[in-house]
């Protein structure tokens, strides 16, 4: 059995098979940079996991699962920009180490290269898998507009941000999985529950990824509290102003508008943030989500033993405490 560690190894060794080089220089080593950032390769490996659900000759799924990665880091560069984020693993944002108009290029490319990962599929089904590939794309993009409208709009709903981060993110895992599942061949009903499956735990993990904004530590990769100074409206935040009243409401409109005294910003929310019990509530929500996407995959057939490989790196995942 293949552990997370050794599909990393793969997925790291078919990136480096791959010549990301040319003149201008500039235009490449952002690219070069962001693939070689420390990452956990979630996307791929799901993809190589769900392929071997139901077939063992891995190398077919190789450059497909690195379309997916190298997909996934052009939006991580282009939502940087969008974001005016500083860290992005632990490190430089490429628009802080470059600039943004070569982020912006930089991401261009990366989603170019995602394409030509996908040029040399020989299944016969390449024409449903581009056109599969394309729908996902364009609802990353749709969610990362509703993210950016967010930053403007007042009253934003529980069911409107669980519709945003299912587009700005969970979509993409849930099409990694079945990518998996289109690359061996698999009928319809298997692909679309593997879509299901990955969809519902990209909502979970996304909850938890904002959880762990607030209450992680810095080795999560971002500055604790980022989501709190920049205003964002998870869904943390979107709860407490719906539970939160008198005087409580009163200092978390006063301390929305504030732009400086960051940490006694970060205190004083987060403090609220327990009081009202929206901690819990996160996680109970991102556990009901986490079992709705485990109860689809326990009603597909496959091997049985791959199946609870990707059962346990999924569990992995959301226990996840840094």
């Amino acid at each position: 059995m293949i552990d997370s560690k050794e599909y990393i190894k793969k997925i790291n060794s078919e990136i480096e098979k791959i010549k990301i080089s040319g003149e201008p220089d500039e235009l490449y080593k952002p690219i070069q940079y962001i693939l070689n950032l420390k990452s956990k390769r979630v996307r791929p490996i799901l993809s190589m996991m769900g392929y071997r659900l139901f077939d063992n000759k891995i190398e077919k799924i190789y450059k497909p699962s690195v379309a997916i990665e190298f997909f996934h880091n052009f939006t991580l560069i282009h939502d940087d920009i969008m974001d005016n984020a500083s860290l992005r693993r632990g490190n430089e944002t490429v628009h802080n180490k470059w600039n943004k108009n070569t982020g912006v290029l930089s991401g261009d490319l990366l989603m170019i290269f995602a394409f030509k990962m996908l040029e040399d599929i020989d299944n016969g089904n390449l024409k449903e898998i581009l056109k599969r590939f394309n729908d996902i794309a364009i609802k990353v993009c749709e969610g990362q507009q509703y993210d950016m409208n967010f930053e403007s709009e007042k009253d934003i709903s529980e069911s409107d941000y669980l519709n945003m981060i299912k587009l700005k993110t969970a979509v993409l895992i849930g099409f990694s999985l079945e990518l998996g599942g289109l690359i061996a061949n698999q009928k319809k009903e298997i692909t679309n529950k593997l879509y299901r499956a990955g969809e519902l735990m990209g909502i979970a993990f996304q909850l938890m990824d904002d959880h762990l904004d607030v209450f992680g530590n810095e080795k999560f990769g971002k500055k604790i509290g980022g989501d709190i100074i920049s205003n964002k409206k998870t869904y943390m935040m979107i709860k407490l102003l719906e539970e939160a009243s008198g005087d409580d409401l009163h200092h978390i409109k006063k301390w929305v508008k504030t732009n400086d005294k960051e940490e006694e910003k970060i205190k004083i929310i987060t403090g609220l943030l327990k009081k009202y019990n929206i901690d819990l509530k996160s996680e109970k929500l991102t556990n009901k989500y986490f079992s709705e996407g485990m109860n689809i995959l326990n009603d597909i057939r496959s091997d049985k033993n791959q199946m609870n490989h990707l059962k346990s790196y999924f569990e992995n995942l959301l226990v996840r405490n840094n």
